[in-house]
């Protein structure tokens, strides 16, 4: 009977042995902590960072390093204590929709690569301006790459600003007019639970957490790449070379100066069109399900005046003062004007298709010019021969 009592005593000892240490494991599990834990989309976005990167790095290979132990809150309000690297990624993969990160304790340390010094992070700003230090993407950058590609709210909303009050927002026009006036350092603290509308069926999505923001982001196909060449043919005319693969429910237009040609709609193969003189913003845009508000890709071309050759020759009428003039003009149709001048003085206007026209010249010295304006030659191009009436 002591044999059985004292095997079953044993058992217990080790069962309760064994609970405590997967507890107390602080890397992978929460424990209750007294700690005053600071809501932060900044830490959400670094272990978003590491988490999507394309394989798991070496802590050494980071921007920075953190020096440990961190305090982690997550959305259930439970706390968790982290002591090395490893404990960091294992809080990272443990994550779902249900338990994740949302906060953390400040202040903080971390270590920039190559550093010989600690850097106290006191509060989310210094954590931001870490991020920037180290080129890490802010939910506010990618939030701003991806809103109205990829998903849109569905209204009211309620965000805190700046200054940490509420606004109800209500319209797409009084969200972005919102953003505008926070300033482009302001992250989006929105009151959750909020609904998104996500692409490609803008299904209703409810999301209560940041990291849920980032599922749906790390998930996002957004806009295409728009590339495209220009090649300039003759008589100022453009070949426009698209370099996109088309897929079905794309929607590509052509754009001049900010104005959508209506009667030029891409579809994937060179086009060509011709312009007059002048400095020109030439874009392709397209529009996907993926990418609601569309992309665009620009380029801008000067198109230099393309001038007729003009001449003439001139015949004098026997004993008077008379002169013919016969002129030629190439790279133009017969009903070009020609309008002709003496002694910078202009005479008249004369349609090649008339051929010879005559005028008096007085006695002395005479600059006769032709002149031609065309579309393409808008200041005109002149020709002039000196003539010495006796």
């Amino acid at each position: 009977m002591n044999k059985l009592s004292t095997y079953c005593k044993g058992f217990i000892l080790a069962l309760v042995m064994f609970a405590y240490s997967c507890v107390n494991d602080d890397s992978f599990f929460p424990d209750s902590i007294d700690a005053k834990i600071t809501s932060t989309t900044t830490i959400v976005s670094i272990l978003n960072d590491i988490k999507t990167r394309n394989s798991i790095i070496n802590e050494e290979e980071l921007c920075f390093t953190f020096k440990y132990p961190l305090i982690f809150g997550y959305n259930t309000d439970s706390t968790i204590r982290v002591d090395d690297y490893k404990g960091l990624l294992g809080v990272i993969s443990g994550q779902s929709a249900n338990f994740n990160i949302t906060g953390l304790q400040f202040p903080i340390q971390i270590m920039f690569k190559g550093a010989n010094d600690p850097l106290l992070v006191e509060n989310e700003d210094s954590l931001i301006s870490v991020l920037r230090e180290c080129q890490i993407k802010t939910f506010r950058d990618v939030f701003d790459h991806l809103y109205k590609q990829c998903f849109k709210f569905e209204y009211p909303i309620t965000l805190s600003d700046k200054e940490n009050k509420e606004v109800n927002i209500d319209s797409e026009e009084n969200f972005n007019r919102f953003l505008t006036d926070q300033g482009a350092i302001y992250q989006p603290n929105f009151k959750f639970p909020i609904s998104i509308l996500v692409t490609p069926d803008l299904k209703p999505t409810q999301i209560s957490t940041y990291y849920e923001f980032y599922e749906i982001i790390n998930n996002c196909i957004g806009c295409p790449a728009i590339r495209f060449e220009i090649q300039p043919l003759q008589d100022n005319e453009y070949r426009f070379i698209p370099d996109i693969e088309i897929m079905n429910g794309y929607q590509l237009f052509f754009k001049i100066n900010g104005e959508i040609i209506a009667d030029q709609v891409v579809d994937g193969n060179p086009f060509t069109r011709q312009f007059t003189p002048g400095t020109y913003e030439t874009c392709i845009k397209v529009i996907t399900t993926n990418c609601l508000i569309g992309t665009i890709a620009c380029k801008e071309i000067v198109v230099e005046p393309i001038c007729p050759g003009i001449t003439f020759t001139n015949e004098r009428v026997t004993g008077t003062n008379t002169y013919k003039f016969n002129p030629s003009v190439t790279g133009v149709s017969n009903d070009v004007t020609i309008g002709w001048y003496v002694n910078e003085v202009f005479i008249e206007n004369s349609l090649l298709s008339a051929g010879v026209i005559e005028f008096n010249l007085d006695q002395g010295t005479n600059n006769v010019c032709a002149k031609v304006i065309t579309p393409n030659c808008p200041d005109g191009i002149k020709f002039c021969d000196e003539i010495i009436v006796p």
